[in-house]
C-alpha cells in the first residue's frame, strides 16, 4: 500500500480516541493536572514556565499511558523534553545544508560540516526514547483505559506488509506523536496566556468577574461551566492567536506534481503554511497586535461570525486531530489559573510595576522569551487547593 495509506491509518486511529465526543472522557485527567498546576504556582510562583511545561506533560502520561508522573524531576517528562529539544530544531525547514542537497545525508559524519548527521543520530535516540520508554510502562490496571491500550485493541489486525510496520508499532508512534504534540502546542498558549495577563490587566479583571460570577468563591471551575463562561473561552481563543506556537505550522511535503491556484508545485516541494500571517490579517482580527478576547464575542456570546483560530492546528486533511483535547486542557487550566490567582507585571525598586513587552523566540516552535510576572493568589481557594483540602470531586 502506498505511503499515503499508512497515514490514514494513523487518522483514523487518532480520530476515534480524539474526535470531539470521546475526548470528554479524558476530562478527570485534565481536571487533575489543573488542580496540582494551581498547587505548583501557590508553592513556587517564580517557575511558572515550568510548572506549566510539567503540568502538561504529566496530564497527557496520564491519558495516553495511566501514567501518574513524579511531583518533581520525572524521567518520562524529561525523555520527551529532550526529544522535543532535537524536533524544534529538525522541522525548521532548511535549517542544515542537507534540506537542499539531499545527497549529502550519505556522507559520513566525521567529514568536516556533516554535523547534521551527528545531531540527527542523538535526535533519533532521544525519539526512539519517547517512543518506548513510556509505552512499556502502560498502567493497565489505573482509574481509566489508556490511550495506549484503546490503540493496541484497535490496531491490532494491522498487517506490517500493507502498512510498513504492524499494529503494535503503529500504535507507539501514534501515542508518541499524540504527547509530543500536546506537549508542546498547549504548552505554548498557555505560556502567552500568563504574558497578556500581565499586560493586559483589563482583560484579567473582566475574566475574573465572569468567573466570580458564574462560579462563586466557594469553588474551583469545572467543564460543567464552560457554556457559561464565553469571555474565558473567548480569551483561550485570543491565546492560541495572539501568538502561535507554530507561526510557519509544520512543513509538509508534495509527493507528486499539484498545482493550486494556477501555481505549479513539483513533487518534493516543501509547503509552508504562513499561520502567523492568517491568525493576523487585520481585516479578519481588526488590530492584530492587541490582546483583546472580546473580538470573538457579541451580545456576551461567542461571535460565529468570526473566523475561527483552527489555523493554529494547521490546515485540510493534516490538521491537527488532538485540537479538541487541546481545547479543553486550555479551557480548564485557564479557568483555574484565573480564578485563584492574579498574574501581574514585577515590581521595579520603587515598587512601580516594570514594563513587559510580548518578546517571542525564533524557531519552528515560538515560545515567549523568558520573562518575569508576580503570579499571587486572589483568596482561601488557591491554598486549599495547594493544600489539598479541596477534591476534584467538591462541586
Amino acid at each position: 500500500m502506498p505511503y499515503g495509506g499508512r497515514w490514514r491509518e494513523y487518522k483514523r486511529a487518532f480520530n476515534q480516541l480524539f474526535n470531539q465526543t470521546t475526548v470528554r472522557e479524558y476530562r478527570p485527567q485534565l481536571v487533575k493536572a489543573a488542580r496540582y498546576l494551581v498547587k505548583r504556582l501557590y508553592n513556587k510562583p517564580q517557575d511558572f514556565a515550568h510548572h506549566i511545561r510539567y503540568s502538561f506533560g504529566s496530564s497527557i502520561l496520564s491519558v495516553v499511558y495511566g501514567i501518574q508522573v513524579a511531583e518533581e524531576d520525572d524521567n518520562y517528562i524529561a525523555t520527551v523534553e529532550h526529544a522535543l529539544e532535537g524536533a524544534e530544531q529538525g522541522f525548521r525547514p532548511g535549517a542544515f545544508l542537507v534540506d537542499f542537497i539531499p545527497a549529502l545525508k550519505y556522507v559520513p559524519e566525521w567529514v568536516p560540516g556533516a554535523e547534521f548527521q551527528r545531531k540527527a543520530a542523538g535526535w533519533k535516540k532521544d525519539a526512539e526514547a519517547m517512543k518506548d520508554v513510556p509505552w512499556q510502562n502502560i498502567v493497565k490496571d489505573g482509574d481509566h483505559t489508556p490511550v495506549a491500550m484503546k490503540l493496541s485493541e484497535l490496531l491490532s489486525n494491522v498487517d506490517a506488509s500493507d502498512f510498513g510496520e504492524d499494529g503494535d508499532e503503529m500504535s507507539r508512534n501514534i501515542c508518541a506523536i499524540a504527547y509530543a504534540g500536546g506537549a508542546d502546542t498547549t504548552v505554548g498558549a498557555v505560556h502567552c496566556f500568563f504574558l497578556a495577563m500581565a499586560i493586559y490587566p483589563e482583560v484579567q479583571r473582566r475574566a475574573q468577574q465572569e468567573l466570580t460570577t458564574v462560579v462563586g468563591p466557594n469553588r474551583m471551575p469545572e467543564f460543567s461551566d464552560w457554556d457559561s463562561l464565553p469571555y474565558i473561552s473567548a480569551l483561550c481563543k485570543e491565546s492560541m492567536r495572539w501568538q502561535p506556537t507554530l507561526p510557519l505550522s509544520v512543513a509538509h511535503r508534495s509527493l507528486e506534481d499539484d498545482e493550486y491556484r494556477g501555481y505549479f508545485i513539483p513533487a518534493g516541494s516543501i509547503l509552508i503554511q504562513n499561520t502567523w500571517a492568517i491568525l493576523h490579517d487585520p481585516e479578519k482580527y481588526p488590530d492584530p497586535e492587541r490582546f483583546n478576547p472580546e473580538r470573538f464575542l457579541k451580545d456576551g456570546r461567542l461571535d460565529p461570525g468570526v473566523k475561527d483560530v483552527r489555523a493554529a492546528f494547521g490546515a485540510g486533511r493534516r490538521i491537527c486531530p488532538g485540537r479538541y483535547f487541546s481545547d479543553m486542557s486550555l479551557f480548564i487550566t485557564v479557568a483555574s489559573i484565573l480564578h485563584t490567582f492574579d498574574i501581574s507585571p514585577p515590581l521595579d525598586s520603587e515598587s512601580r510595576p516594570r514594563k513587559i513587552e510580548p518578546a517571542m523566540g525564533s524557531g519552528s516552535m515560538s515560545h515567549p522569551l523568558p520573562f518575569e510576572c508576580s503570579v499571587k493568589p486572589r483568596s482561601k481557594l488557591a491554598e486549599a487547593v495547594a493544600l489539598g483540602d479541596y477534591s476534584t470531586e467538591q462541586r
